[in-house]
């Protein structure tokens, strides 16, 4: 039974890998069963079995913790701010982190262009396991009550998935070259600036509770 689950396991991360691969290689509008298949070296039956077929494959992709990650309640807690002003630091580290990713890596970038793809039934249900994987995360590392964190993270999260496609496209933004480092440096600043702002607003408003460490553990980099 452990020599199955184990094999099972391998076929599994070769097919993710073969996933991954085509992606990288072909776009999200070249993935396909088998193509998918044929680079794992498995046999596209699998993928159905494993998976119930392409849609469930991207599906598990978006949330097996690669695109967006995922934490355990020890580490949260190790991440949980000891004080007020700790919060705008673990909110802007995250997203400039994770934008960082997608910027390096195309087979997330195809996963973000496919929440821009309109009248896809596969656009719309990776689409959908990224909004679900955001909530997560969101509300995994908001640590305040009585703020609207979701509405705050959307603006947010969506002008950098934007600005992510439109470097892919060699494109700029208010004159702003997102094809270049320096051009990212000021967004990444802006979004800094702007987390250390919402901190403030949350440390002085009255409707707002932050949740802190109830011990002196340091705030853990990730």
């Amino acid at each position: 039974m452990e020599k199955i689950r184990r094999n099972r396991t391998k076929t599994i991360q070769r097919i993710v890998e073969a996933l991954e691969d085509v992606i990288t290689e072909r776009g999200l509008e070249g993935v396909g069963v088998n193509r998918v298949a044929e680079k794992a070296g498995v046999s596209k039956v699998l993928i159905y079995r494993y998976f119930g077929g392409l849609d469930g494959l991207l599906e598990y992709y978006v949330k097996m913790g690669k695109l967006y990650p995922t934490f355990t309640p020890a580490v949260l807690e190790q991440i949980r701010p000891l004080n007020q002003s700790d919060l705008a630091r673990i909110w802007y580290r995250q997203v400039t982190q994770t934008y960082r990713t997608f910027r390096t890596f195309k087979a997330g970038r195809e996963m973000l262009k496919a929440t821009v793809i309109e009248g896809d039934v596969t656009a719309d249900i990776i689409s959908k396991a990224q909004d679900e994987e955001l909530v997560r995360l969101v509300d995994q590392l908001s640590f305040v009550k009585g703020a609207d964190v979701h509405a705050i993270s959307a603006v947010m999260l969506s002008a950098m998935s934007h600005m992510t496609l439109l470097a892919q496209n060699n494109r700029t933004m208010i004159g702003i070259d997102l094809r270049s480092e320096d051009g990212w440096k000021r967004i990444e600043e802006a979004v800094k600036v702007i987390y250390i702002a919402l901190n403030k607003v949350a440390a002085q408003s009255k409707e707002t509770t932050v949740e802190l460490q109830t011990s002196a553990t340091p705030v853990a980099l990730w």
